[in-house]
């Protein structure tokens, strides 16, 4: 793990600050590429697909920093590198060519930053070209067209690569009824409150904002001539969508980790730079620009780098464990993403105006296209979460009672549970001793109904109706109704707490009761770096406090402790009840009581 000096002691206040930090998180790329070029290889390992599409993302991703950077007017050096490696990369008859895209192709997906490269740049991304360059660039660019694509985000690339196309006088090459059908299709994947699935029927994470609303920005502000009534209506509901999408971030720039491509990290923040750059203004300037600054200020004095300055796959650290197959050593560069405003010219008010707090006030608030409902905890945020299951990627990323800003998320939650080591936010059961674990497969149905958080879902074998109520600042109860038609083992765990640096304190009960004896109102409390998780029984139930010591498992700490309670529960019809306590401040006590 290492800190990157460069990024580390970069104010990030000023224009000309973040327009140094795309030069510098580019700069440790140059000797690779300048060695490898388009067969770039950081020989950190591999993701799914071959390692020319892994050597495509390091020269594309980088550009969604390095394009609106030139679009402004600052200084980058390596244009002439930049234009080198395309060349080779694109050349059928170079030994170093990506090869073209095929179906569901990793190779489509980073297409849509040199289409970003021709909307935005062409004075750098396409005029120095010779012919047969141009030739070779335009021809391989256009085969994502001929491509089956998943039914999710990808659907933009096309779109951005046929409008890229278009611009640089190579129309002739766009099949004008594809890119009718994705937006179409695109746009049909809506939900409700400006709130997109990333596809049908899919999950609600940070492709709504990083994806969704922002390659739909990008269609509105660079097509040629976009179809005005879509633009419109990408602007009205990215509008729609920034006042909930605010309750994901905490006052300090953390952001909600939930869902896939957390190692995209300050991609967060690039449905804000989107947004400032559309001109739209759903919050103030200042709150707008607060948002986009303070989460990517707050990755500063994470260890987030290789030695060598290199973006490392993980969240908070290197960690491979939370990644998905499809991270490959340059994935990280997605992040990128986040520096669109550098577009703007430096006398446009957004560099002008101050920064402004998020002003969100305590208690909860209903999320639109969820269900979901926020909770704001002393500045920081939890989400309630019951919307659809992400079933083809790690299921912890979706299948949460909840998530949070400050405590981060576990991966592999049944991983160990046979030794009684269980992730953060779940309710498990075991019908065979202990030996096999389930938790959420899927929702067969999710809504809010005065103001409680309602989820009928499946472990697969076992159906359960989960009821969520915020009771207070830092409180909430969970309530689960099932039928047993076998005995059964129970586990409900609450928050993990980071232990990294410095041990966990349990509050409560005294250390050496853990896990002895099952008694009635059983509650665990513990302490940790980054604050105080509680579990509690409000019901009858006999139940035997419990600690889980797990590693490497969670995004924003290599060592947690997670409280929770174990029951064992006979056949017949059962109605569990817990309380919780949250607080986001490492020396807050036991919290108050739930209601």
């Amino acid at each position: 793990m290492a800190y990157y000096e460069k990024f580390q002691t970069n104010p990030l206040s000023s224009r000309a600050d973040f327009q140094q930090c795309v030069c510098d998180l580019f700069e440790p790329l140059v000797a690779s590429l300048e060695a490898q070029g388009a067969a770039l290889d950081l020989h950190e390992g591999g993701a799914h697909y071959d390692m020319r599409s892994s050597a495509l993302e390091g020269i594309a991703r980088p550009l969604w920093g390095i394009v609106p950077l030139t679009r402004g007017g600052g200084q980058f050096d390596h244009w002439p590198l930049i234009r080198k490696v395309i060349a080779e990369g694109t050349d059928p008859a170079h030994p170093r060519f990506w090869g073209d895209p095929g179906d569901i192709d990793q190779r489509s997906v980073e297409m849509a930053a040199f289409g970003l490269m021709l909307l935005l740049v062409p004075e750098e991304g396409w005029v120095p070209f010779s012919s047969t360059e141009k030739d070779n660039l335009a021809r391989w660019l256009s085969r994502i067209q001929f491509q089956r694509m998943p039914n999710n985000n990808w659907l933009f690339f096309t779109v951005l690569v046929q409008e890229a196309l278009k611009s640089v006088g190579r129309g002739e090459l766009v099949e004008a009824s594809r890119e009718e059908e994705c937006l179409q299709r695109l746009a049909g994947w809506y939900r409700e409150g400006g709130w997109y699935g990333d596809g049908e029927g899919q999950g609600v994470d940070h492709y709504g904002g990083f994806a969704m609303h922002f390659y739909g920005l990008l269609y509105a502000l660079y097509a040629e001539a976009p179809d005005t009534a879509l633009a419109a209506l990408f602007r009205e509901r990215a509008d729609l969508f920034a006042g909930p999408f605010s309750h994901w971030f905490a006052d300090t720039g953390e952001t909600l980790a939930v869902g896939r491509s957390l190692s995209y990290r300050f991609a967060t923040s690039a449905f804000w730079g989107a947004l400032a750059v559309s001109g739209q203004t759903p919050l103030s300037v200042g709150t707008i620009k607060g948002l986009w600054a303070r989460q990517i200020r707050v990755w500063r004095d994470k260890p987030i780098f290789s030695g060598e300055g290199i973006l490392s796959r993980g969240y908070d650290y290197p960690n491979l464990v939370i990644c998905e197959e499809y991270n490959s050593p340059t994935s990280p560069y997605w992040a990128m993403k986040a520096f669109l405003p550098l577009a703007l010219a430096e006398d446009h008010p957004f560099w002008s105006c101050a920064e402004e707090p998020l002003a969100l006030s305590s208690g909860s608030v209903e999320m639109p296209g969820g269900p979901m409902i926020a909770q704001r905890v002393e500045g920081h945020a939890i989400v309630h979460y019951a919307a659809p299951v992400h079933r083809k990627v790690q299921a912890d990323k979706y299948n949460k009672f909840a998530y949070s800003s400050r405590f981060g998320m576990e991966v592999n939650a049944l991983q160990y549970a046979e030794m009684g080591k269980f992730g953060d936010n779940i309710l498990a059961l075991s019908f065979d001793d202990g030996a096999n674990w389930q938790m959420r497969l899927e929702n067969e149905a999710a809504e809010i109904r005065d103001g409680k958080l309602f989820a009928s879902w499946r472990s697969g074998h076992q159906r359960v109706e989960t009821e969520i109520e915020v009771t207070g600042e830092g409180t909430f109860t969970r309530t689960h109704r099932f039928t047993l038609d076998r005995p059964a083992l129970l586990v409900e765990t609450g928050f993990a707490v980071d232990r990294w640096y410095k041990d966990h304190m349990v509050l409560s009960p005294d250390a050496s009761e853990l896990g002895e004896r099952s008694l009635t109102g059983a509650e665990v409390s513990v302490r940790g770096q980054n604050g105080v998780s509680v579990i509690r029984s409000l019901d009858g139930y006999e139940k035997r406090p419990c600690l889980s010591l797990r590693t490497h498992m969670n995004v924003v700490s290599p060592r947690t402790a997670i409280p929770y309670l174990l029951a064992a529960l006979p056949v017949g019809t059962h109605t569990l009840v817990h309380g919780f306590v949250v607080s986001p401040a490492p020396d807050a006590g036991e919290g108050p009581e739930f209601r």
